[in-house]
Protein backbone atom coordinates (compact mmCIF):
# COMPACT_ATOMS: atom_id res chain seq x y z
CA UNK A 1 0.00 0.00 0.00
CA UNK A 2 1.47 3.60 -0.87
CA UNK A 3 2.44 5.76 2.30
CA UNK A 4 0.14 8.29 0.60
CA UNK A 5 -3.09 5.92 0.99
CA UNK A 6 -5.38 6.87 3.91
CA UNK A 7 -8.21 4.67 4.46
CA UNK A 8 -11.57 6.31 4.29
CA UNK A 9 -14.40 6.00 6.85
CA UNK A 10 -16.90 3.27 5.16
CA UNK A 11 -20.59 2.91 6.57
CA UNK A 12 -23.08 0.08 5.72
CA UNK A 13 -24.92 0.79 2.65
CA UNK A 14 -27.91 1.55 4.15
CA UNK A 15 -26.88 3.76 6.64
CA UNK A 16 -26.76 6.83 4.51
CA UNK A 17 -30.37 8.04 3.90
CA UNK A 18 -30.71 8.56 0.55
CA UNK A 19 -29.41 12.08 -0.70
CA UNK A 20 -32.28 12.73 -3.40
CA UNK A 21 -34.66 12.82 -0.18
CA UNK A 22 -36.60 16.03 -0.94
CA UNK A 23 -38.86 16.79 1.98
CA UNK A 24 -40.48 18.97 -0.08
CA UNK A 25 -41.81 15.77 -2.07
CA UNK A 26 -43.31 14.92 1.17
CA UNK A 27 -45.22 18.41 2.27
CA UNK A 28 -49.24 17.96 3.30
CA UNK A 29 -51.85 20.19 2.72
CA UNK A 30 -53.17 21.18 6.30
CA UNK A 31 -56.82 23.21 6.23
CA UNK A 32 -54.95 25.13 2.78
CA UNK A 33 -51.21 25.64 4.15
CA UNK A 34 -48.15 23.23 3.46
CA UNK A 35 -46.99 20.90 6.31
CA UNK A 36 -44.29 19.10 7.01
CA UNK A 37 -44.71 16.50 9.66
CA UNK A 38 -42.40 15.58 12.19
CA UNK A 39 -41.48 11.92 10.62
CA UNK A 40 -40.07 13.70 7.49
CA UNK A 41 -38.56 16.70 9.49
CA UNK A 42 -36.82 13.97 12.21
CA UNK A 43 -36.09 12.07 8.23
CA UNK A 44 -34.53 14.99 6.97
CA UNK A 45 -32.55 15.99 10.39
CA UNK A 46 -30.72 12.66 10.66
CA UNK A 47 -30.15 12.13 6.58
CA UNK A 48 -28.21 15.92 7.39
CA UNK A 49 -26.45 14.48 10.41
CA UNK A 50 -24.85 11.34 9.04
CA UNK A 51 -24.00 12.89 5.79
CA UNK A 52 -21.95 15.83 8.04
CA UNK A 53 -20.72 12.80 10.16
CA UNK A 54 -19.73 10.83 6.74
CA UNK A 55 -17.37 13.84 5.12
CA UNK A 56 -15.84 14.36 8.48
CA UNK A 57 -17.25 17.80 9.49
CA UNK A 58 -18.90 16.56 12.31
CA UNK A 59 -17.63 18.32 15.96
CA UNK A 60 -19.84 16.61 18.26
CA UNK A 61 -22.77 13.57 18.21
CA UNK A 62 -26.22 14.15 17.41
CA UNK A 63 -28.65 13.82 20.39
CA UNK A 64 -32.63 13.86 19.93
CA UNK A 65 -33.96 12.84 23.65
CA UNK A 66 -37.48 13.16 24.66
CA UNK A 67 -38.39 13.28 28.28
CA UNK A 68 -41.85 13.12 30.52
CA UNK A 69 -41.80 16.26 32.41
CA UNK A 70 -45.19 15.36 34.04
CA UNK A 71 -48.28 12.60 33.54
CA UNK A 72 -51.12 12.48 35.22
CA UNK A 73 -53.07 9.13 33.58
CA UNK A 74 -56.38 10.25 36.04
CA UNK A 75 -56.87 13.69 34.07
CA UNK A 76 -55.51 12.57 31.27
CA UNK A 77 -52.93 15.29 30.41
CA UNK A 78 -49.25 14.71 29.69
CA UNK A 79 -46.24 16.90 29.22
CA UNK A 80 -42.69 16.22 27.52
CA UNK A 81 -39.84 18.08 26.53
CA UNK A 82 -37.19 17.07 23.81
CA UNK A 83 -33.95 18.10 23.16
CA UNK A 84 -32.24 18.20 19.96
CA UNK A 85 -28.34 19.13 19.05
CA UNK A 86 -26.88 18.64 15.47
CA UNK A 87 -23.25 17.62 15.03
CA UNK A 88 -22.35 21.25 14.59
CA UNK A 89 -23.29 21.73 18.10
CA UNK A 90 -26.48 23.75 17.79
CA UNK A 91 -29.24 22.73 19.66
CA UNK A 92 -32.86 23.18 20.92
CA UNK A 93 -34.91 22.46 23.81
CA UNK A 94 -38.97 22.62 23.24
CA UNK A 95 -42.18 21.31 25.06
CA UNK A 96 -45.23 19.53 24.01
CA UNK A 97 -48.43 18.58 26.34
CA UNK A 98 -51.86 16.57 24.93
CA UNK A 99 -55.00 15.70 26.89
CA UNK A 100 -56.90 12.67 26.33
CA UNK A 101 -60.47 14.78 25.68
CA UNK A 102 -57.69 15.65 22.39
CA UNK A 103 -56.58 12.42 21.45
CA UNK A 104 -56.58 8.69 23.20
CA UNK A 105 -52.81 8.46 23.15
CA UNK A 106 -52.68 11.67 24.45
CA UNK A 107 -48.73 10.77 25.80
CA UNK A 108 -47.82 9.49 22.24
CA UNK A 109 -49.11 12.83 20.68
CA UNK A 110 -47.66 15.20 23.71
CA UNK A 111 -43.96 13.59 22.51
CA UNK A 112 -44.47 13.56 18.87
CA UNK A 113 -44.85 17.66 19.59
CA UNK A 114 -42.09 18.34 21.62
CA UNK A 115 -40.10 16.85 19.16
CA UNK A 116 -41.38 18.51 15.82
CA UNK A 117 -41.00 22.01 17.98
CA UNK A 118 -37.45 20.71 18.47
CA UNK A 119 -36.41 19.82 15.01
CA UNK A 120 -38.26 23.30 14.00
CA UNK A 121 -36.44 25.67 16.55
CA UNK A 122 -33.38 23.87 14.54
CA UNK A 123 -34.60 24.83 11.25
CA UNK A 124 -36.27 21.67 10.00
CA UNK A 125 -39.92 22.58 8.50
CA UNK A 126 -40.06 25.80 10.63
CA UNK A 127 -41.36 27.67 6.81
CA UNK A 128 -43.88 24.72 6.65
CA UNK A 129 -45.55 24.69 10.48
CA UNK A 130 -48.75 25.95 11.11
CA UNK A 131 -48.54 25.45 14.52
CA UNK A 132 -45.67 27.71 14.86
CA UNK A 133 -48.40 30.45 13.55
CA UNK A 134 -49.98 32.95 16.53
CA UNK A 135 -52.50 33.85 15.13
CA UNK A 136 -54.81 36.14 17.47
CA UNK A 137 -52.59 34.20 19.92
CA UNK A 138 -50.05 36.58 20.26
CA UNK A 139 -47.68 34.74 22.97
CA UNK A 140 -45.42 38.32 23.45
CA UNK A 141 -48.27 40.71 23.78
CA UNK A 142 -48.37 42.98 27.05
CA UNK A 143 -51.70 41.22 27.99
CA UNK A 144 -51.71 39.89 30.86
CA UNK A 145 -52.70 36.31 31.89
CA UNK A 146 -53.18 34.56 34.91
CA UNK A 147 -51.37 33.53 37.16
CA UNK A 148 -48.20 34.40 34.89
CA UNK A 149 -45.30 36.54 36.92
CA UNK A 150 -45.86 39.84 36.24
CA UNK A 151 -43.12 41.90 34.42
CA UNK A 152 -40.98 43.89 37.31
CA UNK A 153 -41.51 47.59 37.40
CA UNK A 154 -38.64 49.51 36.77
CA UNK A 155 -35.69 49.50 39.57
CA UNK A 156 -38.28 47.38 41.62
CA UNK A 157 -38.54 43.23 42.58
CA UNK A 158 -40.63 41.07 40.30
CA UNK A 159 -43.99 40.67 41.47
CA UNK A 160 -45.32 36.75 42.95
CA UNK A 161 -48.06 35.55 41.19
CA UNK A 162 -51.24 36.80 41.82
CA UNK A 163 -54.08 34.61 40.83
CA UNK A 164 -57.48 36.60 39.54
CA UNK A 165 -60.50 35.66 41.91
CA UNK A 166 -62.85 34.58 39.09
CA UNK A 167 -60.92 31.44 38.17
CA UNK A 168 -60.03 30.71 41.61
CA UNK A 169 -63.70 31.21 42.82
CA UNK A 170 -64.84 29.07 39.92
CA UNK A 171 -61.77 26.18 40.78
CA UNK A 172 -62.84 26.60 44.84
CA UNK A 173 -66.46 25.67 43.37
CA UNK A 174 -65.87 22.64 41.21
CA UNK A 175 -66.52 24.30 37.91
CA UNK A 176 -62.53 23.51 36.70
CA UNK A 177 -60.43 21.07 38.07
CA UNK A 178 -58.26 22.13 40.70
CA UNK A 179 -54.50 21.80 40.22
CA UNK A 180 -52.96 18.18 40.88
CA UNK A 181 -50.85 18.03 43.93
CA UNK A 182 -47.95 16.60 41.25
CA UNK A 183 -48.51 20.11 39.55
CA UNK A 184 -47.97 21.70 42.73
CA UNK A 185 -45.08 20.23 43.63
CA UNK A 186 -43.37 20.48 40.39
CA UNK A 187 -44.16 24.61 40.58
CA UNK A 188 -42.44 24.77 44.23
CA UNK A 189 -39.46 22.86 42.66
CA UNK A 190 -38.93 25.08 39.85
CA UNK A 191 -39.62 28.39 42.26
CA UNK A 192 -37.13 27.31 44.55
CA UNK A 193 -34.72 26.38 41.45
CA UNK A 194 -35.11 29.84 39.97
CA UNK A 195 -35.36 31.81 42.93
CA UNK A 196 -38.91 33.18 42.87
CA UNK A 197 -41.97 33.46 45.00
CA UNK A 198 -44.25 30.61 45.03
CA UNK A 199 -48.31 31.33 43.81
CA UNK A 200 -49.86 33.07 46.35
CA UNK A 201 -53.51 31.36 45.36
CA UNK A 202 -54.81 28.19 44.94
CA UNK A 203 -54.55 27.11 41.16
CA UNK A 204 -56.75 25.19 38.56
CA UNK A 205 -55.10 22.72 36.50
CA UNK A 206 -54.70 24.93 33.37
CA UNK A 207 -53.13 27.70 35.27
CA UNK A 208 -51.05 25.16 36.93
CA UNK A 209 -50.08 24.04 33.57
CA UNK A 210 -49.13 27.36 32.44
CA UNK A 211 -47.23 27.96 35.49
CA UNK A 212 -45.39 25.09 34.81
CA UNK A 213 -44.71 25.57 31.05
CA UNK A 214 -43.72 29.36 31.59
CA UNK A 215 -41.41 28.13 34.65
CA UNK A 216 -39.78 25.55 32.66
CA UNK A 217 -38.98 27.16 29.69
CA UNK A 218 -37.23 29.88 32.02
CA UNK A 219 -35.31 27.37 33.55
CA UNK A 220 -33.88 26.22 30.23
CA UNK A 221 -32.85 29.55 29.56
CA UNK A 222 -31.01 30.08 32.11
CA UNK A 223 -28.93 26.80 32.18
CA UNK A 224 -27.81 27.88 28.26
CA UNK A 225 -26.82 31.26 29.80
CA UNK A 226 -25.00 30.07 32.90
Amino acid sequence: MSENTTSAKTFPANWLIAQDYNPNDHLMNLKGKEYLDVQNRLLWFIRDQRALIASGLATVPYIVRTECVEMDRERGWAHFKTRVRDVLGNEATMYGSEAMKDFPDYAEKASTKALGRALLALGYGAGMAPELEEGDRIVDSPVSRPNMVRQRPEGGRREPYSAPATPVSRAASGAEPAATDQQLASIRKLCATLGKPEPDAALTYAQAKDIIVQLSGEYQRARKAS
